[in-house]
């Protein structure tokens, strides 16, 4: 895919704002004129979920709670520019050349229908800029390489493809200030997040911020105060059945349906009161966790993941074994919660 950048916009090194956000994550290789990144791109789930309406923009409502946890996948971004050597060569464009591969067929079945395509697309194209100049006199085109190592099932209520366009956000925003001296700032970058998806201003931040609470759409982060059943936990057992369940799929059961009373905050998710109904298989699943030992057991997001919660008193390896030998027509994986980075 060949697109054109025009009228990018970015903020000079000079600005300090929120320069060192994305510090201490990316290995950064310089060679001759192509760049190497490597970003990790970590699972999401919703120890909490409730909808309270839908807005006039066709999205919902939420209250969440998001926690990443050690189910990652990493994704390598190689980025090779052309350069203008002479006066002659220099345009008022930038030509952009992207591809994308990956190990997972399904990942590669999309093409660039992907959500990382998009996330390349809506960096450069939220923003109009004056500051372009300087980059425009010392690049003709850029061409992007990316290859996901896709280890989070899709359509799983992970936020897989979410953690991805989050990740490239990150990647190329840290190129920029590394090779252009300028690059967007934290809230910027939060706004094309939205763009792209209700869970990708989470995956943007969660490498630094692991739990949130949030609202609106997903991306009001307020403070998470007081003791909480989720405290208890640091370890989940994951099983995905050998279906997905569509977000849109999701969504479209619950407005037909959704309850006028709020929950309390605590392990709750509100697509069980109509994901279960459609998908017994997911109820089976959710019996056999308890039977074998987890301690909470709720469907991930949109499903159709089923999260095990297991105490710090037990044994993780022994329950994930239990869960592989029960469930054999599923795949079965175990994880940690990830922690914040204190600053």
């Amino acid at each position: 895919m060949i697109f054109v950048i025009s009228g990018l916009s970015f903020i000079k090194k000079d600005d300090t704002r929120d320069r060192h956000f994305y510090e201490g994550y990316n290995l950064l290789v310089v060679l001759s004129k192509k760049a190497v990144y490597l970003e990790r791109a970590p699972a999401k789930i919703n120890l909490f979920l409730d909808i309270t309406d839908k807005r006039e923009d066709e999205y919902h409502n939420i209250k969440t709670v998001f926690q990443a946890i050690s189910l990652e996948d990493h994704l390598t971004f190689e980025i090779t520019l052309s350069c203008a050597e002479s006066e002659a060569e220099r345009t008022e464009e930038i030509e952009f050349e992207l591809e994308i591969d990956s190990n997972e067929e399904s990942v590669r079945a999309l093409g660039l229908s992907n959500l990382v395509s998009r996330a390349v697309e809506c960096y450069f194209a939220n923003f109009p800029c004056e500051d372009k100049a300087d980059l425009l006199d010392l690049v003709s085109s850029i061409n992007l390489s990316i290859f996901i190592d896709k280890k989070i099932p899709m359509q799983a209520g992970l936020g897989g493809a979410s953690a991805d366009a989050a990740a490239t956000l990150r990647a190329l925003n840290t190129f920029f200030f590394e090779n252009f001296d300028c690059s967007l700032s934290e809230n910027e970058l939060l706004k094309i997040a939205l763009q792209l998806g209700s869970d990708v201003p989470f995956c943007l931040q969660s490498l630094k911020q692991s739990r949130v609470y949030a609202e609106s759409r997903g991306e009001d982060f307020k403070n998470l105060t007081g003791n909480f059943d989720f405290d208890k936990y640091s370890e989940v057992i994951l099983v995905k059945p050998s279906f997905g369940i569509a977000t849109a799929e999701a969504y479209k059961l619950l407005s037909a349906r959704l309850p006028s009373q709020r929950a309390k905050l605590g392990f709750y998710n509100i697509f069980e009161t109509v994901i279960f109904d459609n998908y017994p298989e997911l109820v089976a699943i959710k019996l056999q966790l308890l039977k074998i030992g987890c301690d909470q057991v709720l469907l991930s997001g949109s499903g159709s993941t089923m999260l095990g919660f297991i105490n710090k008193e037990k044994n993780l390896k022994t329950i994930h074994g239990l869960a592989k030998e029960t469930l054999p027509d599923c795949s079965v994986y175990q994880a940690e919660f990830h922690q914040s980075v204190v600053t």
